[in-house]
């Protein structure tokens, strides 16, 4: 029998009650006691004792009301507590401030386990290295995990020390993970945290033709090529056409092709024996991958064979790269260009989208104000010097230059020197497949967004490249450097 009794704040209230216990010769089980309450387990009772019981109790004075209750607090507190601890799918370890293993959950045990299935009783069985005990401590006082060595291969360890209600130290929880799943993991994102089309900001005609024709293509079961310049939002369209595809709600894994080793990048793209890759663990999302021509020959090879020979459901494949893949070459393997290059997305420059250059500095600033509890604004000279930029680095490098720009603008108010834009620009153009008069006016293009920068004006610039006047005013036209021409 379970009860919860409630009752006044009473010096001896409690051992009025177990007397009442006693008498009626009901084995006391459990006992808990807080401010006004006193919760309690006997063996069990028929009903005329349980009644009997409770009536009793409640000629107690100072007891204000007896029921009966399916569980004791402390004991479904304990009861959950278990629960989550078994279902964490990473090994946990409970130790005591004597070093000793006080508890284990289930992958622990698993994990942990020597020849006769039994988990060590001593932390230190645990380790194989030496400075176990600092990289505990290490990791306990930092709440950073750690590499460390284990009977069962290097883990990252994670320590949460445990206290006494009262504040004193009772030991520690020690949570252990993989770390090749750890990597894995943070390569992963469920759809329903994906961004759509809403996180995409624009006001030019040219962005939106392209949001237009992602919508057309985002729900085609085929590859998907991005192609732009680095920083031009390659990835949020990534993510956009995701949300966009009936496999909206299922798992979206980015894989960058530029920081991933190539051995690394084999297992985690294809598995081994132990374990499976993310292309068949995620056969029902999308897989995204970014700077895809510097995959290594090996496993674009592996890719290629892997797209070609399975039929059942899989991964849809969506990459990005700087140009269309036909375009590298040797560097890239002709039988997944041709497995990849259905479909494609052409990602504007932010030079070829001046247009989206102020609203995208607002949103920026925007985010930056709210997150850092500023109310920082833009010039109208800061605003025109954005638009009259080349923007190399795209939209990340003009995120990157307002942030710098907050750090250092006085009165709340970003003005051009603060932008730091006067540096030099790359003014390589992308010739390959081009006539040579489309070529020189790629390359004379590039060369006038360079020097504009530094002179815009149409008489200073002429000055400095040492023709005229009017030649440069109308090479500005043509180019459509700026709209307004200073003469």
């Amino acid at each position: 029998m379970k009860l919860a009794i409630t009752t006044e704040n009473k010096l001896g209230i409690t051992d009025d009650v177990l007397s009442v216990i006693r008498a009626q010769q009901a084995d006391l089980i459990k006992l808990e006691v807080g401010d006004g309450k006193i919760f309690l387990q006997t063996q069990e009772l028929d009903k005329s004792a349980q009644g009997t019981m409770a009536s009793l109790l409640m000629k107690i004075p100072g007891v204000k009301w007896v029921n009966q209750i399916d569980v004791l607090p402390m004991v479904e507190q304990q009861n959950m507590l278990h629960s989550l601890l078994e279902s964490i799918p990473d090994p946990v370890l409970g130790i005591n401030t004597k070093g000793q293993i006080a508890y284990t959950n289930k992958q622990a045990q698993q994990m942990f386990a020597t020849e006769n299935n039994k988990v060590p009783s001593k932390m230190k069985e645990i380790f194989c290295c030496e400075d176990w005990q600092e990289k505990i401590n290490a990791a306990g006082s930092s709440h950073l995990p750690v590499m460390i060595a284990t009977t069962a291969g290097k883990m990252l360890l994670d320590v949460q020390a445990t206290q006494s209600p009262e504040g004193q130290m009772t030991g520690a929880m020690l949570h252990f993970r993989n770390q090749q799943k750890v990597m894995a993991s943070g390569m992963v994102m469920q759809g329903a945290e994906i961004e759509g089309l809403d996180a995409l900001v624009y006001r030019s005609q040219l962005f939106e033709q392209l949001l237009q024709r992602a919508k057309s293509v985002a729900a085609v079961e085929a590859p998907l090529c991005l192609i732009g310049e680095a920083g031009t939002g390659k990835t949020l369209l990534a993510h956009a056409c995701h949300k966009l595809s009936e496999r909206k709600n299922r798992l979206f894994t980015s894989v960058d092709c530029q920081t991933v080793k190539a051995e690394a990048l084999e297992q985690l793209l294809f598995g081994n024996k132990h374990k499976l890759g993310v292309l068949e663990l995620n056969e029902t999302g999308t897989v995204f991958f970014s700077h895809i021509e510097l995959m290594s020959e090996h496993v674009q090879q592996k890719l290629n064979h892997f797209l070609s020979t399975r039929h059942e459901k899989k991964a849809r494949i969506i990459i990005s790269s700087a140009k269309r893949l036909h375009q590298y070459g040797n560097q890239m393997n002709s039988g997944l260009v041709n497995q990849l290059d259905i479909l494609r997305l052409d990602v504007p420059a932010l030079r070829d989208r001046k247009e989206d250059i102020e609203a995208l500095a607002v949103r920026f600033l925007q985010q930056f104000n709210e997150q850092m509890g500023k109310q920082v604004s833009l010039s109208v000279d800061a605003v025109s010097r954005m638009n009259r930029h080349y923007w190399p680095g795209n939209v990340s490098q003009l995120r990157n230059s307002l942030y710098k720009a907050m750090m250092v603008a006085k009165d709340d108010l970003i003005t051009p020197a603060d932008l730091e834009l006067d540096s030099g620009v790359s003014i390589e153009a992308e010739l390959e497949g081009l006539t040579l008069p489309e070529a020189v006016n790629e390359f004379e293009k590039h060369f006038l967004q360079h020097w504009y920068q530094k002179y815009p004006s149409s008489r200073k610039l002429a000055a400095q490249l040492g023709v005229s006047h009017t030649t440069i005013a109308q090479k500005i036209n043509k180019y459509q450097l700026n709209q307004t021409v200073e003469i």
